[in-house]
């Protein structure tokens, strides 16, 4: 079943300048990063949604799942939609649920979250599986360890990943590297992979303007830089994971989102989803993801 968050306090890390806080009861969300006072993910606004907040966990899957469900093993599993901003099931269970906050010391801390597929519980995923999230602070800046288990009697498909809103301040720059990128349908679902078209070939650093993206770049070289300059700050997002779905909304909504994730987009209602980065887990099988955000000035703040 969808669990409502009742008690929506913060928890709290610090090394240096870097802070970092996060809501357990919120889907685990990362609540706000700073860096010298200056946000660098959207900060959250206070409220009970989750997709207000500045990062969190993409797990057992990632992205949109079309015709509301996907075959495994010869059977058809359909899914819930937990989100109404969306016509069809999204970002997988772990965002919608409340945590649990195992370990903690001033510069890390650890949260798990466990689901059974009883009741409600199994069209929202229906497998069983445990999950544990590390943050880390340290002198570079943040790590981030996703370690997802099948709990279940039965293998189970997977996917992890990160759904990171970058704070959009003034003209912000952006690099990445891709060997290809999914067009989207209608549904926004992916239709046809293409080379990375010349107006979104970020593999210089170009001014983020307005691509109007919202697509999984495929065979991403696992390194992404944002750069503020006018804020004097940048950042470096390096991610063994393969796939990079990047969202650019306008530029008055203030952020942007640059997402490290294991599979594709709609990877699960494909015909060759382990060839789109789907996980296959035996049970008790375990895989993990890591990503790690380097921080560093460019210039020094004013006196």
């Amino acid at each position: 079943m969808q669990h409502q968050p009742s008690d929506l306090s913060e928890t709290h890390l610090q090394k240096g300048p870097l802070r970092l806080s996060i809501c357990p009861a919120l889907g685990g969300a990362i609540t706000r990063l700073t860096f010298d006072g200056i946000d660098l993910l959207r900060p959250w606004d206070g409220s009970d949604s989750v997709r207000r907040t500045g990062c969190f966990v993409l797990a057992p899957f990632s992205n949109r799942v079309g015709n509301g469900g996907f075959e495994f093993e010869g059977e058809r599993y359909s899914l819930r939609n937990l989100s109404p901003d969306h016509a069809l099931p999204i970002h997988g269970v772990a965002w919608k649920r409340s945590w649990m906050l195992t370990a903690q010391s001033e510069t890390e801390l650890t949260l798990r979250l466990t689901h059974q597929p009883e009741g409600e519980g199994r069209s929202d995923w229906p497998f069983a599986f445990e999950l544990e999230h590390e943050l880390r602070l340290n002198e570079q800046g943040v790590e981030l360890s996703l370690n997802l288990r099948n709990t279940d009697t039965r293998s189970m498909p997977a996917g992890l990943g990160w759904h990171p809103y970058f704070a959009r301040h003034d003209d912000c720059v952006l690099q990445f590297a891709a060997q290809s990128v999914w067009l989207n349908d209608e549904r926004n679902l992916p239709a046809e992979l293409v080379s990375v078209p010349a107006q979104w070939d970020f593999r210089q650093p170009e001014r983020l303007a307005e691509p109007g993206l919202d697509n999984c770049f495929v065979g991403w070289d696992g390194r992404a830089w944002i750069h503020w300059p006018e804020k004097g700050i940048a950042l470096t997002m390096t991610s063994a994971l393969q796939h990079l779905v990047v969202f650019t909304p306008p530029a008055e909504m203030g952020f942007f989102a640059v997402e490290p994730v294991s599979h594709a987009n709609n990877a699960l209602g494909m015909h060759d989803p382990m060839t789109n980065g789907i996980r296959i887990l035996a049970p008790g099988e375990a895989m993990t993801a890591n990503c790690r955000i380097s921080i560093e000035r460019t210039t020094r703040p004013g006196p």
